[in-house]
């Protein structure tokens, strides 16, 4: 459905629009590959350091470095196979304690 002349923007606002929405997701991808890099940087001495329980918590954190790096592979162009259901691993994260 067409939209009316009072719903339709003019092209400098789409432009602006669609720009800004541009940026953010850059600047997620770029928060994403530096959270990705941090995580694996992570050895099992400091999650000790910081009392995460041996088990499905760690197991759960590399497998949301995994879904982030697939999902970064993604968006540059490089996908692979999924190994993760991404979503599933965001859901596992979010209720982590």
């Amino acid at each position: 459905m067409a939209l009316t002349e009072i719903q339709l923007p003019t092209k400098q606002l789409l432009y602006d629009n669609l720009q800004e929405a541009a940026t953010q997701m850059n600047k997620l991808m770029t928060a994403w590959r530096d959270l990705a890099e941090f995580i694996g940087r992570i050895d099992t001495s400091d999650l000790d350091a910081i009392t995460v329980p041996v088990g499905q918590e760690r197991t759960d954190l590399n497998n949301f470095r995994t879904a982030i790096n697939e999902f970064l592979a993604f968006y540059d162009g490089t996908a692979q196979t999924q190994t993760v259901v991404l979503g599933d691993v965001v859901d596992l994260i979010r209720r982590m304690r």
